[in-house]
């Protein structure tokens, strides 16, 4: 039978109650709802992994995945008024969409992370350019381009994990 003691020392170690074919005493039951601790009562085995699986797999950070998307070198940098600096750049490898992260590289360095913030090809703002296009790239809360950086795109997924 699940006690008092029980539900005592599972309030002090922050951990759940599991009683497998028993039930809580009336006392237990009661201290258990002022201690806000969850009793959960189980007759058959496999819904108690299945629970103890769904718990604990809770507490498992998420599986991280990136993509690296496309790159561009960075050849001229304009100013333009209004949008500040523009890196003159040709992709040179995939794609850059304007709603990509990205990271600027400088000798091998990486230097910023950010978002990109718009993108022009020819004189217009696009949502993506494709290898070996030229196009004017800014990104969002950094102007410091210089020539040879490299503009890296990447895209991030995230899965939850399970047990």
């Amino acid at each position: 039978m699940v006690t008092e003691t029980d539900v005592t020392l599972a309030k002090a170690s922050n951990a759940v109650l599991i009683a497998f074919n028993v039930k809580p005493s009336k006392e237990a039951k009661k201290l258990a709802e002022n201690e806000k601790i969850k009793i959960s009562s189980y007759n058959i085995i496999y819904e108690v992994l299945d629970y103890i699986k769904q718990r604990m797999s809770g507490l498992l950070a998420p599986d991280v995945q990136e993509k690296i998307t496309g790159t561009a070198q960075i050849l001229e940098i304009f100013k333009v008024s209004g949008a500040g600096k523009v890196a003159g750049s040709k992709v040179t490898e995939g794609e850059i969409n304007s709603t990509s992260d990205v990271r600027i590289i400088r000798d091998g360095t990486i230097i910023y992370t950010g978002k990109i913030s718009t993108i022009f090809r020819e004189k217009n703002q696009v949502k993506q350019v494709s290898g070996g296009q030229e196009c004017g790239i800014t990104v969002q809360d950094y102007m410091d381009f210089q020539k040879n950086d490299t503009i890296e795109a990447f895209s991030v997924t995230s899965t939850e994990r399970s047990i």
